[in-house]
């Protein structure tokens, strides 16, 4: 019911800025099933890149699925 309203980037972009500036993480990855492309894309929208696929990740209603695996590196000045 949240989907579409802004709420992903908030939460993301709030997660990030504590990964990059309180944590100083230079890698954040995530999973992410091949199917969920709204989710793919916000992801890319914050700088994630796909490194792979996860064949036969986890069964999603009785059916194997696969998974892409993400990361975004932080760029350092």
């Amino acid at each position: 019911a949240w989907q579409g309203q802004g709420v992903g980037s908030q939460l993301l972009g709030a997660a990030l800025e504590v990964a990059d500036n309180w944590m100083n993480l230079h890698r954040v990855e995530l999973t992410v099933y091949v199917d969920n492309e709204p989710a793919q894309a916000l992801y890319r929208k914050f700088g994630f890149e796909t490194e792979g696929r996860l064949r036969d990740y986890a069964v999603r209603d009785g059916v194997w699925v696969d998974a892409l695996s993400m990361s975004r590196l932080r760029q350092t000045a």
